[in-house]
């Protein structure tokens, strides 16, 4: 039983194209989870996910990303527009490192983490949920979020170009 929970408001979120986030991105990797745990920094739960690197499309693979929100030493605190990335599930992220900090986040909060989807097929697809926060264009304008659904390769080649070659 925990013995209390955090929980903020929704959120607001920039809504961010591939191409921003591309070039926001310090780091892009195809990895999967290969860990977790939570532990306080201040009074802020992060939950710090290991990151087993498959592939590296921009800049240098990282050991973990962490993300804010988690359970830790009987609390449990939430956070808007934060995904829940699961041990042993394949992704590709768009992870931003601090430079004040140090700590590698994702970029666009949820926008940045995609799941790796290996299809019956054979075929490999990249798939994000439509996010339950409220976007924002460039301009302030609310706009809508869309789930997001691709060929794993159509989105190496739009968010890495020349990744692999």
């Amino acid at each position: 039983m925990l013995a209390g929970t955090g929980l903020l408001p929704a959120a607001t979120l920039q809504q961010l194209s591939m191409d921003e986030m591309a070039s926001g991105a310090t780091t892009i990797v195809r990895a999967t989870v290969s860990g977790s745990s939570a532990a306080f920094a201040g009074s802020t739960i992060y939950t710090h996910y290991k990151l087993t690197t498959l592939e590296i499309w921009k800049g240098q693979p990282v050991p973990e990303v962490l993300v804010p929100g988690g359970q830790a030493s009987g609390l449990r605190q939430t956070f808007p527009g934060m995904p829940d990335l699961q041990v042993g599930t394949e992704y590709v992220l768009f992870l931003w490192k601090s430079p004040s900090t140090g700590i590698v986040h994702l970029m666009g909060l949820g926008q940045g983490a995609f799941t790796v989807n290996h299809r019956s097929d054979g075929s490999v697809t990249v798939d994000r949920h439509k996010l339950g926060e409220t976007m924002l264009d460039k301009r302030g304008n609310k706009v809508a979020d869309q789930p997001v659904s691709m060929p794993l390769a159509a989105m190496k080649s739009q968010a890495a170009p020349g990744a692999g070659k």
